[in-house]
């Protein structure tokens, strides 16, 4: 047995060697009394006191080691006071004898029955002290007092048969009170076991206990068959107190042992090996208690015998009902319990159903609303983030769904890498997420945003197809005094903000944020009014050629008339338009507008390559269906679909899948498309090889200056040169004086538009530039 530092003490190996020196002596001295070599018997009494003191002196040692808890502190406290007061005992019992009784060794004295009693209520008080580990049902309780007192009555039985009723033997070994001792130390060893069976205990190692309990077994039987043991029974109470003292050495040192080492496992009362064992006791203890009255009647007359073996037959049966019942009800019972774990799995599995996304396991929408505020009312600071993925809708349109479901595994993984362990990642439904992040403000939820943008910015490979994700996201702070809906919702304003601003970005709430949605629910509101009222026009500004001046074109330019406000200019209106969703009935109504009108100004011979040109937004390019749209306008208005030009600017289609393929089932109708503003936006010449582009449209910033810049000049020269090397027109934007045009036709440019040559104009004003015939129809 190892000390806790590996290596054994010097006390610890003298407790051993005497232990096993007590263990010889006890057996050895019964046998040297028996065959007579031991003159005056009291003299074997002389062992117990060294034995109790050097247990009591070991159980100390082991009470004062570091690393044990108060509780097993206290139990070897007070072992040690119990076991010393039997050492005590042993000593006044050897005193008594040499002074008081020399002719009577085996009656102990008064004191000595008294000390013996104190101990065994010493420990009794110890053993009651520790903390029980399992907590007993009242229905447990009440059948482990039923079991115990069966327990108890069977011993009191077989004792009072064999051992207490022999008065005359008791007398000459202390009478009432040595029985009443040995009566105690019964009582202690069935509470010893029971503690260990019944309830467990981890303050104390569990093989100190297991020592400690088959000691006070062993010594309580000694004890009651010692007014057997006629002559010998100084011996007999010898042994008892020596094996005693020995069992409280061994257990100490095997708590010693253990200190510092983690608890033997602790076996529960309920469905184990012991507890089945427990259970059969109390058969047992009829079964001998039917044995004792046989053996009783044994020598009585045959009625007697008759009836005796009649009463142990009908308990034999019974018995064997009551375990037969037993076992159908245990059988039963695990039926049941068998039914009652699988329906606890189901719930289980139902509850987490309930709660988590089937795809992803993430939380879902309802357990992150209960999180967010649980979290709110614990009033500790957190963040919540809103993520969509940009474009989600295209991969799943153009790879499918299987690869958008694998693509979304992918991402929940990333999600979670990014997070705490006790953060909170959830999928919301589709391609968007959330996240709850507890004790962060959203100055520092920021910095989880970008880790999770760049995790997001590595392509994820699915069925050999490289997918570059991108999202938008936003961000929210959480307060007391929010609710779990209206913080949701704020994240919502901030990460649609974010797309607005471009997607691929993130944004934080402010309550500048909630001010924009309000006025634009107002704007909203009365666009929708104005669009069934009839309060939008449309203007168009010609596109000429630089040559001879000659309109070639005009471009559509919505106004909003508004009944109160007046005239209300694009770059108010369109984008709450754009934001509301309104773009697209609006912009539908500009496009059969604009096609009406062109399919008039054809009536005046206008040249076979002049164009209607039609501003298109990227809400509308995203709008499915919208390229069936067009072609149901251009059917309906009659207008050649060569006539009308399509202009979209480059942030519209950069990286969206949905708009390319808008624009290409446009072009294959015949529609001419057009790049507006090129230069300014997500300028990339793939897009000239992924989008079927006809014209570019240089910007009025880079025209500005082309009259008194060389570098604007050479930006100019180099988008004509791009535009003509992939056979696409040019038109420059933004016009405004004599020396910009002529500066534009000297470097080759041949169409322009702006406000040298006309502001937006009323289409019957355009119409009578028409009137004047083809070769004066031009502006001066």
């Amino acid at each position: 047995m190892a000390a806790p530092n590996g290596r054994g003490p010097l006390w610890h190996r003298v407790a051993v060697w005497t232990g096993v020196l007590f263990v010889v002596l006890g057996p050895a001295s019964l046998a040297a009394e028996s065959l007579g070599f031991v003159p005056n018997p009291w003299l074997i009494r002389v062992i117990t006191v060294p034995g109790g003191l050097l247990a009591a002196a070991v159980c100390l040692h082991v009470a004062r080691q570091p690393g044990l808890n108060a509780a097993a502190r206290r139990f070897w406290h007070w072992s040690a006071a119990a076991i010393a007061l039997v050492g005590v005992g042993g000593g006044i019992n050897l005193v008594d004898n040499i002074l008081y009784t020399p002719n009577n060794p085996a009656e102990p004295s008064t004191g000595a029955i008294a000390a013996y009693g104190i101990g065994v209520l010493t420990q009794l008080t110890a053993l009651l002290r520790l903390p029980a580990r399992n907590r007993l049902t009242a229905h447990e309780r009440k059948q482990f007092v039923v079991d115990g007192a069966i327990m108890l009555i069977c011993f009191g039985l077989f004792a009072w048969r064999l051992s207490f009723s022999r008065t005359e033997e008791w007398s000459r070994i202390g009478g009432g009170p040595a029985a009443l001792t040995v009566v105690l130390l019964a009582f202690l060893a069935v509470l010893a076991i029971a503690k260990l069976v019944m309830f467990g205990v981890t303050a104390v190692d569990r093989r100190a206990l297991h020592t400690l309990a088959g000691t006070i077994c062993a010594g309580a039987l000694i004890g009651a068959v010692s007014p057997l043991t006629a002559g010998a029974a100084v011996v007999a109470s010898t042994v008892c107190i020596t094996l005693v003292g020995v069992g409280f050495m061994l257990a100490a040192m095997f708590q010693y042992a253990g200190v510092g080492q983690p608890p033997l496992e602790q076996r529960p009362w309920a469905g184990t090996r012991t507890a089945k064992v427990a259970g059969w006791l109390p058969y047992l203890a009829v079964a001998a208690t039917d044995g004792l009255l046989i053996f009783v009647v044994a020598g009585h007359s045959v009625g007697e015998l008759i009836v005796a073996a009649s009463a142990v037959g009908l308990t034999v049966i019974v018995v064997y009902r009551q375990v037969t019942a037993l076992r159908d009800n245990s059988a039963l019972l695990r039926r049941v319990d068998l039914t009652v774990r699988e329906l606890r799995d189901a719930q289980d599995r139902l509850a987490h159903q309930a709660t988590h996304d089937d795809l992803t396991g993430l939380a879902n929408r309802r357990l992150f609303t209960e999180r967010v505020a649980a979290t709110a009312a614990g009033g500790e600071p957190a963040s919540v983030a809103l993520i969509d993925l940009d474009d989600f809708k295209t991969i799943n349109d153009r790879l499918g769904h299987h690869i958008g479901d694998r693509l979304l595994l992918d991402v929940a993984g990333r999600l979670r890498s990014c997070v705490r362990p006790g953060d909170t990642v959830s999928r919301l439904g589709g391609d968007e997420f959330a996240l709850l992040l507890p004790g962060l403000a959203s100055e520092h939820g920021v910095a989880v945003l970008d880790r999770i943008t760049e995790a997001l910015g590595q392509p994820v490979i699915v069925d050999g197809h490289a997918l570059l994700v991108r999202c938008s996201a936003g961000l929210a702070e959480l307060t007391a005094d929010l609710d779990p809906t209206e913080v949701i919702r704020r994240a919502d304003l901030a990460m649609y903000a974010a797309k607005e601003a471009g997607k691929s970005r993130y944004a934080t709430y402010d309550d500048e944020l909630d001010v924009r949605i309000n006025r634009d629910a107002a704007l909203g509101a009365e666009l929708r009014t104005s669009l069934t009222e009839g309060h939008f026009r449309l203007l168009f500004q010609p596109v000429v050629r630089l040559v001879d001046r000659v309109i070639v074109g005009a471009e559509a330019l919505v106004r909003w008339e508004h009944p109160e406000r007046g005239t209300i200019r694009p770059d108010h209106f369109i984008p709450v338009a754009e934001r509301t969703g309104l773009i697209v009935p609006l912009g539908e109504w500009i496009l059969r507008e604009a096609c009406d009108e062109a399919v008039r100004w054809l009536a005046e011979d206008v040249t076979e390559t002049w164009t209607m040109s039609v501003n298109i937004s990227a809400r509308q390019l995203r709008e499915p269906g919208f390229a069936g749209t067009v072609a149901r306008v251009l059917d309906e208005t009659g207008l050649p679909p060569r006539h009308l030009m399509i202009e979209v600017t480059e942030t519209a289609v950069f990286d969206s899948e949905l708009a390319s393929a808008a624009l290409r089932e446009i072009s294959a109708l015949g529609v001419r498309i057009a790049l507006d503003d090129f230069g300014t936006g997500n300028s990339s010449l793939g897009l000239l090889r992924t989008i079927p582009v006809d014209v570019l449209k240089v910007d009025k910033s880079f025209i500005d200056h082309i009259t008194d810049s060389n570098t604007e000049s050479t930006i100019a020269i180099a988008m004509l040169h791009l535009a003509n090397g992939l056979d696409l027109g040019v038109v420059a934007e933004g016009v405004e004086s004599a020396a910009q045009a002529a500066r534009l036709r000297k470097i080759g440019y041949q169409l322009s538009q702006g406000y040298h040559f006309a502001r937006p104009l009323p289409a019957a004003d355009v119409r009578a530039m028409l009137h004047t015939g083809p070769n004066t129809r031009r502006i001066a």
